[in-house]
């Protein structure tokens, strides 16, 4: 909808006669998305920012101590979906949160090793969960990074490979496709990232040769990603598609993704090798061989580097066939065997096994030896070492009872336990896989078992906000191991000033948890700082410190006024295609007298098929006004939909900064939707016609009774080639039923040969609430403009 038009409707919306008696409903922002969702290392580049609402006054932090990432404007307007919409069962889904974009610069040094990178945003109303971006390789070898242009449905082309491109599924039905060009006979490997980002994106990965052939395909159906390899010969083309494969859509689906020649590694054994020794290891992967796009393994002797940092390094196979992308392996100071040089499986700690389950749904078993009281710390590797598997580890007696099992780890399907021999004699361990991949050459697991050594881990929560002037409590969970039982002192590290702590923090003996209590000082600013909890612990002979991950801490300011909606959930009848009146009732604090700005907030409780409503100031005095609603003439009348709004307004902190306050209408405007007051329609549904030409596109126009205001006929700009057509608008009285649109075509190139013409009635109903009603028409052009084909034809006479 037009927003001047809300903007002209302010006062005449303004009522000043009611008082209200709500709770504050405080909002912190969300984080949202990243497109291009990273970057490559060694450059600086700008990105869009989506979060869920934002203010002016945002900070965003990395969780690198190199990497930064720098704000350079104010948030754009909320973004509501454009249409496809879903309808009947589809359209009962929750929706997808609405976005404010802003723009920002990205500077990875260079040296970041690839991965993943998580960064978090905060303002005066708190901090926000964790987002994460991909960092790629830089330097010589490394891939031509690119993003998708936002063309529409055409197909872009890739520069040369090895590749990575960064995309994004805006709307649902979308598919994005990319050509590419094979260098050189041998396989070519397509993967995707997108969940190991946050991203919601399932994707349907398929790739298509010149001749239109499927020749790979495949569907991430368990949020795992996806990727396909197959054989290409030299200098021939293949366009490759990305979409949903639920064909969902959103502007937070972003993805990568990476395209390279070359045989590919999926699987190592062993997995991993001790820093210094030469060892020789097993690799499973694509094309190692014989080059072809089959499973098949090589052996290598591969020296761990001594002074490699990390748990992993990478290695890059080299074959006659080409040398693969990098493949990560562990380094380790346990000895490491692999499954079949275990005949009799039994295990005696320490030890590392590298395992495969060659039966789907298969198990391996070992034997371990135990005296009573003997602690072992068991892990068991799989997403960790880029195997598909979901493993689950179990410890049995000698008569089959189960004594420990482990499945998922926190924020992995790998797993882990510590477990106590209750008695001296053998215990069976059971490598299990619930995926279903297992079965293959590729289906490998990594078993740790150890003696465990006294220690402890510290957790803390990714983020926590404090308001000004009161108190808060960051909980800590700590995690012992090999049976330490002992004090922890804690410190906090990067606190903000005039947050405040208690001394002497000791988690007590045998305690799993600490509630430390921050206090905020009165006369603090609204600030955010990433902290640090610390932890030290006398274990034995030895003081041990280990640190928590990071904590986004925000000082928050209490917002100053509360809004509700009048009716509390009513639900009110209303057409389509028009605005709906909602009246919100506003209370401000006593002293607070300035504007507030009300806007849509971004977690909506119905899918809205493009409901929407402006950004509307209400000015100081004002207790009661109405919000504009706007109505689409496509919403499904079988069932209700709701709006919330937000109230904005500027603050000031206790040091006199501005910022923004944000406070959530306490309760819904609903509204059931009904028959339209107006109706366009035009049986000229396509046209043909050449650039510089003209055409005129007749249109019926139908009125409810009670709509006898004039309706304004105009032609709405085509998102490409925004100038190429053009039309004066017409008014049509309230007598007239029917109307003549002309429409002028540029002479000038067009980007594409065929485009939708929108062309919008609106007759204002009141004087002051918008009625809508669109029509769409397809115009076919030829690049030869009317006069130079009028010169064509005389030369042919």
């Amino acid at each position: 909808m037009n927003q001047r038009l809300f903007r002209q409707i302010l006062f005449a919306l303004c009522l000043t006669s009611l008082t209200i008696n709500i709770a504050s409903a405080q909002l912190p922002p969300a984080i949202g998305y990243m497109f291009p969702a990273g970057g490559e290392a060694g450059t600086s580049s700008e990105v869009i920012l989506g979060g869920y609402d934002w203010t002016p006054d945002m900070q965003v932090f990395v969780h690198h101590p190199k990497i930064t990432l720098e704000i350079l404007d104010r948030p754009g307007p909320i973004i509501v979906p454009s249409p496809p919409y879903w309808f009947g069962k589809k359209a009962r889904r929750g929706p997808f949160l609405l976005p404010r974009e802003v723009r920002a610069k990205l500077r990875i040094p260079a040296g970041v090793r690839p991965g993943v990178i998580h960064w978090q945003a905060a303002n005066a109303n708190g901090a926000s969960a964790r987002g994460s971006f991909i960092v790629v390789a830089g330097g010589v070898g490394s891939h031509n990074v690119t993003s998708e242009p936002l063309t529409g449905d055409a197909i872009t082309r890739l520069p040369p490979l090895p590749t990575t491109v960064f995309g994004q599924i805006q709307k649902i039905q979308q598919v994005d496709r990319y050509r590419f060009t094979a260098s050189s006979d041998g396989l070519v490997t397509c993967a995707t990232e997108s969940r190991s980002i946050g991203s919601p994106l399932n994707a349907l990965l398929t790739v298509v040769d010149q001749d239109g052939r499927v020749v790979a395909e495949a569907a991430d159906t368990a949020g795992m990603d996806t990727n396909v390899t197959f054989l290409a010969r030299k200098d021939e083309h293949f366009t490759v598609s990305v979409c949903d494969v639920d064909f969902r859509g959103n502007r937070s689906f972003v993805y990568s993704l990476s395209i390279v020649e070359g045989p590919r590694v999926v699987a190592a054994i062993p997995a991993a090798g001790r820093p210094g020794e030469t060892k020789a290891v097993t690799f499973v992967g694509y094309g190692l061989a014989t080059g072809s796009s089959k499973l098949e393994s090589v052996s290598r002797n591969v020296t761990f580097p001594a002074d490699a940092t990390g748990e992993h390094f990478a290695y890059r196979l080299e074959t006659k066939h080409g040398i693969a992308e990098p493949f990560p392996l562990a380094l380790s100071q346990h000895d490491q065997t692999t499954e079949p040089a275990l005949e009799s499986k039994k295990l005696s700690a320490p030890v590392s096994v590298t395992g495969v389950l060659t039966d789907r749904f298969g198990q391996d078993q070992y034997e371990l030896a135990a005296e009573k009281g003997d602690l072992f710390q068991i892990s068991l590797d799989a997403e960790k070492i880029g195997s598909p598997l979901d493993v689950a580890v179990a410890v049995s007696d000698a008569e089959g009872k189960e004594l420990a099992r482990n499945d998922d780890l926190p924020g992995t399907t790998d797993s882990a336990l510590e477990f106590t021999a209750p008695a001296n004699g053998n215990y069976r361990l059971d490598v299990s896989d619930t995926s279903g991949t297992s079965g293959t050459p590729r289906s490998v697991y990594r078993l740790v078992v150890r003696k465990a050594e006294p220690d402890f881990t510290i957790s803390s929560p990714a983020l926590l906000n404090a308001p000004i002037g009161g108190k808060v409590k960051l909980a800590l969970k700590i995690q012992r191991h090999g049976g330490y039982a002992g004090p922890i002192s804690i410190s906090l590290g990067n606190l903000p000033d005039g947050v405040l702590v208690g001394e002497d923090l000791v988690v007590p003996e045998k305690k799993k948890a600490l509630n430390i209590e921050l206090s905020v000082a009165d006369d603090s600013a609204a600030v955010a700082a990433l902290i640090k909890v610390r932890g030290e612990a006398q274990i034995g002979e030895t003081k041990r410190q280990r640190e928590s991950g990071w904590t986004l801490l925000a000082t928050t300011i209490k917002p100053p006024f509360a809004i509700d909606a009048e009716g509390k959930d009513d639900v009110t009848k209303w057409p389509r295609g028009s605005t709906f009146p909602a009246p919100v009732l506003i209370e401000r604090d006593a002293g607070f007298q300035d504007d507030i700005v009300l806007e849509m907030t971004s977690r909506q409780g119905r899918h809205r098929q493009g409901i929407r409503g402006p950004e509307l100031t209400v000015p100081p005095g004002v207790t009661r006004i109405l919000y504009p609603v706007y109505l689409p003439e496509w919403l499904e009348t079988t069932r209700t939909s709701r709006m919330v709004v937000n109230g904005v307004a500027k603050v000031k902190d206790p040091k006199g900064n501005v910022r923004y306050s944000v406070s959530k209408q306490k309760t819904r405007m609903g509204f059931l939707p009904v028959g339209a007051l107006l109706k366009l329609s035009t049986k000229r549904r396509e046209v043909r016609t050449q650039a510089g030409g003209a055409f005129s596109l007749p249109f019926s126009i139908n009125r409810a009774k009670q709509l006898d205001e004039p309706v304004r006929l105009e032609l709405l700009a085509p998102k490409s080639n925004s100038n190429a057509f053009t039309a004066k608008p017409v008014i049509v009285s309230s007598r007239q039923r029917s109307a003549l649109l002309s429409v002028e075509v540029s002479s000038g190139p067009l980007e594409r040969t065929e485009h939708e013409l929108t062309i919008r009635a609106t007759a204002m109903q009141r004087g002051t609430l918008p009625v809508v009603s669109e029509a769409k028409v397809i115009v076919v052009t030829s690049d030869v403009s009317a006069s130079s084909l009028v010169e064509r034809l005389g030369d042919e006479r």
